[in-house]
């Protein structure tokens, strides 16, 4: 048998442009993204039993199990969790190979860090470490534009936590065009990203888009040179280029978050922004000081379920060990 461990990291929007629906009902997206330091790790293991079998560990940022999203993703059907859905599909492809012998069961173990239905793409992390995982456990040689094309059709925030750095989507946002590469000699972004205390759901996000703001959206256009310099470029020049279209319809769904947005302003942070669909709101800190100051700020803020101190960019989906066991 053979276990393999890889990491993904999820994401914060540095800028997300949605375009009305086309007639099947999808939104054109332009969407730059950055990676983050809060990584999921998946483990895959082959296994005797035949199946797929996940077993997910949530985190806090302390470090301590959280308990309560662990139990609640006990009880999530395995057919949906994203990483059982990514490694089924190189499963398939596993078993038509040398590694059929191996490919009939397997066993997957989800540390979770990335916050649940924040907006950070924690379940499109699981994914695209569990492709990276499975590719190498099983040989199966796929490219990096072969995962991608995999991600895409899981979901489309996959592709991003696949690529890293910073990175332009396009199409539906997961055709990814890497801007930036993690370079230790580049500019960091630090954040505080501020959790809500209920979740927020994506398709009521954009329903409430097309009510309102759908019939004035701008043609999509991507960023220009300059602006993607400064997207790329410390925090100083990052805080004049955050915009996110879906952020005035989610905070009309959840009012409520309007406070954490000011008080995010009125603590120093450089600029706020709603991270994704939300609810999840990421406030940008000049330095790791300035984001854990923030952090402590902004923890006792009634709408902050927690303040979790962050940064970017970070690499992409990536193997972390392997081991015959």
């Amino acid at each position: 048998m053979r276990e393999v461990r890889a990491s993904a990291p999820g994401k914060v929007n540095l800028t997300l442009r949605v375009g009305a629906p086309t007639p099947d009902g999808y939104h054109p997206l332009v969407a730059v993204f950055e990676a983050l330091n809060l990584r999921e790790t998946v483990t895959v293991r082959t296994s005797k039993a035949p199946g797929v079998r996940v077993e997910t560990i949530a985190y806090l940022s302390d470090g301590s199990v959280d308990e309560a999203t662990t139990r609640a993703m006990a009880d999530v059907d395995p057919a949906t969790h994203l990483a059982v859905r990514a490694a089924r599909v190189l499963q398939r492809l596993a078993a038509a190979g040398p590694w059929a012998s191996t490919a009939a069961g397997l066993s997957i173990r989800v540390d979770k860090r990335v916050p649940v239905a924040g907006g950070m793409a924690g379940g499109s992390a699981d994914a695209a470490a569990a492709l990276v995982a499975c590719n190498e456990l099983w040989e199966l040689g796929l490219s990096g534009e072969q995962l991608q094309a995999i991600g895409r059709s899981l979901g489309a925030d996959v592709p991003a936590c696949l690529a890293g750095g910073i990175a332009l989507g396009t199409g539906r946002g997961d055709h990814m065009s890497v801007l930036r590469e993690v370079d230790e000699a580049g500019a960091q972004h630090h954040w505080v990203m501020l959790l809500a205390h209920e979740g927020l759901s994506t398709p009521d996000v954009f329903r409430e888009f097309d009510r309102l703001d759908a019939a004035g959206a701008p043609a999509l256009a991507e960023p220009t040179p300059e602006e993607v310099a400064a997207l790329c470029a410390g925090p100083e020049e990052l805080c004049h280029c955050l915009v996110n279209d879906l952020q005035a319809p989610a905070l009309r769904l959840r009012p409520e978050l309007a406070e954490t947005i000011r008080a995010a302003a009125d603590a120093g942070a450089l600029a706020v922004t709603l991270s994704g669909s939300g609810p999840t709101v990421a406030a940008l800190a000049r330095d790791a000081e300035h984001a854990q100051g923030l952090a402590s700020a902004l923890s006792d803020v009634p709408t902050v379920a927690r303040a979790i101190p962050t940064c970017g960019p970070a690499c992409g989906a990536r193997i972390e060990s392997t081991e015959a066991i």
